[in-house]
């Protein structure tokens, strides 16, 4: 499996082994266009694979900024489609809320006093500060500006989701490539400002 994740500050390639990291590269975030394809090409030169023998791919999809997460997740689906080969879509607050067990509720900052909430039921969606208060639950966190709002877990890292995207294929449960997307923390101004004028 290869997996990709750009969601973050810091992202990750990795290149798993029935289960088990074989290779990984970080990926700084503000250098994940550059980089990405590199740390792709040597992951898989370490662990000593070619891309055609990979079985499947797995990406974090958001939510994160919006160029990250649209590279890692355009870069799985074209790499997808050119190898025949299923993909494993995943989301950073499904992953938080694995790490914290049952009955969590996930929290990632959206900027502007929003955040971007799911888990125990809730569908992954961006609420005020207020609103997402107010829905109580056991709540996560895994970012330092949310520090105290809740149960400290961490961001999920590239291993994190090599573990969730094994268990899923395990299971069969594969995402639809064509609709696979990328999960903003918030629609960009740009976007905003177009639909206005629709």
């Amino acid at each position: 499996m290869l997996a990709v994740d750009t969601c973050g500050a810091e992202g990750g390639v990795a290149v798993a082994r029935d289960g088990e990291v074989v290779a990984r590269r970080s990926l700084p975030g503000r250098e994940t266009q550059e980089r990405l394809m590199t740390a792709v090409q040597e992951c898989l030169a370490e662990a000593g694979i070619r891309a055609t023998e990979l079985n499947f791919l797995a990406v974090m999809t958001g939510p994160g900024s919006f160029t990250g997460v649209r590279i890692g997740v355009a870069a799985v689906k074209g790499l997808a489609e050119g190898l025949g080969i299923p993909v494993v879509g995943v989301s950073r607050l499904n992953l938080m809320t694995r790490l914290a067990g049952e009955g969590a509720v996930a929290w990632l900052d959206a900027g502007r006093g929003d955040v971007y909430a799911g888990g125990s039921g809730l569908p992954e969606a961006m609420f005020s500060r207020a609103e997402a208060e107010a829905m109580g639950g056991r709540v996560v966190v895994g970012e330092e500006v949310l520090r105290g709002a809740g149960e400290w877990v961490g961001l999920p890292d590239i291993s994190t989701l090599v573990r969730a995207a094994e268990e899923s294929a395990a299971r069969g449960e594969f995402s639809d490539v064509v609709l696979l997307d990328a999960n903003y923390l918030r629609i960009p101004d740009a976007e905003i400002a177009l639909r206005a004028r629709s």
